[in-house]
């Protein structure tokens, strides 16, 4: 009954059932705890209880059951410890126990079922070591698999013995020690997983292990990622299983070159070299891997260009050559990765620009990341090919012109990251149309205009930097803008966030009006009393009223200069100090006698000009 969608907890009267020899219910919606009842079925065989949301503990009862062979609660929600009591099934030669919650140590019983040819506990809280003469206590054992747990010491020497075993996973561990000797027994391993623990090797020598399993013909995945190993990959590499698909070295000490022996593995569908310090060029070689699909080369110490003969791995989905020292230009072989769902470029020192081949790579859907280059050049109308992906990332380069408007076509993009460029022109209001956008980073660049209302239907963003441009007016305040600890404007001195900013920079324009008026009829005002003091009787402007005429009409227009619309002198009254101090100024004393030669050469209407 197993597949389907079965719920509920195991039925009891299923114990009636006397003579079942097989209950598989694998793979369905059943809860509750494992009944104890079931240890009752004598004639049972097989029991297969896995991929279920079982809870509670496992009946110490089932050791009661000597007739059975399989025993499967594999992929629940069971917990406490193993029973002890199961090294009393001698029969047993499949027990998977893998990804519950159980806890405490693997029972030394349980190494006693010299039958077992099956064993899993992967994916528990167990911990404790692994015996070491667990392979001779197993004979039979074919599948062993302990991976992500907390068991502590060696990896067991005896497991190299067991010359028909197939797979030995112990990976997610605290294991310790060295690689023990003995892997050139192994002819039928298909799979040797130890990977993130901290097992070590020291020297030149300190990956030769890798050289024993060159016996293994059948090997189709290993990994020794994660861990403490030092040394240069092999030459011997290259003999490996014609086999071997996974290929895991990331995460260790490794040095030296990659050798051109890598070629040879023809099946390899995954190399992982990351985060190591192999160094020297990539080496073309690995442009005959024609079955590669994962090429993890990321934080290393590679130099040189890369390759253009990688653009002959045609069914590539993710390539990861970041963090190295590449240099030259982004090769535009790769149009030829017509099945890649991610690229990763950054952290090198690529330059010139992106080419347009990049561009057409409409597989992409995951990530195109060429940050922290050298790159130059706008971007081309192109970009709207990549209509997909859902995170690109060009930050951290030398790219120049403007934002191209056809980057809406983006509609599965979620965060896009241009900041510190030189990019220039307006923020496209097409990048409103992107629904699913999360981040938009395009600070620290010289973008002018205002910010697109359009970006308001931006539902979905958490984060919007636009920091460090010259963006100027009044931001948005609606949608994606209601919520501003989410965006970042800093820097936009033009830029006003809220309607006082707004009022009182529509203020310093009225007032710039107001200065230049004012100004102006100073001028006119200062003009008048110069040319008053130049053609009337100097005999009646005496020096103490032309310096007070001067010091009045200098105070209106200083009155007018204040930073504070509150501050600055009303217009009217303005006008009427500058009267004032006209009048004053022509005035004449009482004891004045006119010269009527000079008044009449001056004329009513003259004087009435002024």
């Amino acid at each position: 009954m197993s597949l389907n969608s079965i719920t509920g907890p195991i039925p009891l009267n299923l114990t009636k059932c006397l003579n079942l020899q097989i209950l598989d219910l694998m793979q369905n919606e059943i809860s509750g705890a494992i009944p104890e009842e079931l240890s009752s079925l004598k004639s049972l065989e097989i029991l297969n209880l896995g991929k279920n949301n079982l809870s509670g503990t496992i009946p110490p009862s089932f050791a009661n059951i000597s007739t059975l062979l399989t025993l499967d609660l594999a992929t629940n929600n069971l917990g406490g410890l193993i029973p002890a009591d199961f090294g009393r099934l001698k029969n047993l030669n499949h027990l998977d126990l893998s990804i519950n919650n159980l806890t405490g140590t693997v029972p030394l019983s349980l190494y006693n079922i010299s039958s077992l040819v099956f064993l899993a506990v992967a994916s528990n809280q167990l911990r404790g070591e692994i015996p070491d003469d667990v392979g001779d206590r197993l004979p039979n054992l074919l599948n062993f698999n302990f991976c992500i747990n907390k068991f502590t010491g060696s990896i067991p020497r005896s497991l190299h013995n067991l010359t028909n075993i197939q797979s030995i996973r112990m990976a997610h561990n605290l294991l310790r020690g060295y690689v023990p000797s003995g892997l050139g027994n192994l002819p039928e391993l298909q799979m040797y997983n130890i990977g993130y623990n901290q097992i070590k090797s020291s020297g030149d020598e300190g990956l030769n292990f890798l050289t024993s399993l060159v016996n293994s013909s059948h090997l189709n995945f290993l990994a020794i990622d994660g861990n403490l190993l030092e040394g240069p990959i092999p030459e011997s590499i290259g003999n490996l299983s014609s086999s071997l698909r996974s290929l895991y070295l990331g995460g260790n000490r490794i040095h030296g070159r990659i050798p051109a022996s890598i070629r040879h593995l023809r099946s390899l569908a995954l190399l992982n070299i990351s985060y190591n310090y192999v160094s020297g060029e990539i080496p073309p070689e690995i442009g005959e891997l024609r079955n590669l699909q994962e090429l993890h080369l990321a934080a290393n110490k590679m130099s040189g260009r890369i390759p253009n003969s990688l653009g002959k791995l045609q069914k590539l989905n993710v390539i990861d050559l970041s963090a190295n020292e590449l240099v030259g230009s982004v090769p535009t072989t790769f149009v030829n990765f017509q099945q890649l769902v991610s690229i990763d470029l950054s952290s090198n020192r690529l330059n010139g620009s992106i080419p347009k081949e990049v561009f057409s790579l409409s597989s992409l859907s995951k990530t195109l990341n060429l940050s922290s280059n050298q790159l130059t050049g706008p971007l081309p109308q192109e970009i709207k090919g990549l209509e997909n992906v859902a995170a690109v990332d060009f930050s951290h380069n030398h790219l120049t012109g403007s934002i191209p408007d056809t980057i809406g076509s983006w509609k599965s993009l979620e965060k896009l990251f241009m900041g510190d460029n030189m990019f220039t022109g307006a923020i496209p209001a097409t990048l409103g149309d992107v629904k699913g956008l999360e981040i938009l980073d395009l600070s620290s660049n010289q973008i002018s205009g205002t910010i697109p209302n359009n970006l308001e239907k931006l539902q979905a963003l958490q984060l919007l930097n636009l920091s460090f441009n010259d963006l100027e007016g009044l931001l948005p305040r609606e949608g994606a803008f209601t919520n501003l600890s989410r965006i970042h404007v800093e820097g936009n001195s033009k830029l006003c966030v809220d309607l006082t900013c707004w009022n009182n920079q529509h203020g310093k324009k009225t007032s710039t009006a107001i200065y230049i008026v004012i100004a102006s009829i100073a001028a006119v005002a200062v003009c008048s009393v110069i040319a008053v003091l130049l053609f009337p009787d100097a005999r009646f402007t005496s020096p103490e009223k032309q310096r007070e005429c001067l010091i009045s009409v200098l105070g209106v227009g200083l009155s007018c200069t204040a930073d504070s619309p509150d501050q600055r002198a009303d217009m009217r009254d303005s006008l009427q100090k500058l009267k004032t101090a006209r009048d004053t100024l022509l005035k004449p004393p009482r004891d004045h006698k006119p010269d009527l030669d000079l008044e009449a050469g001056i004329g009513e209407s003259s004087m009435n000009s002024l």
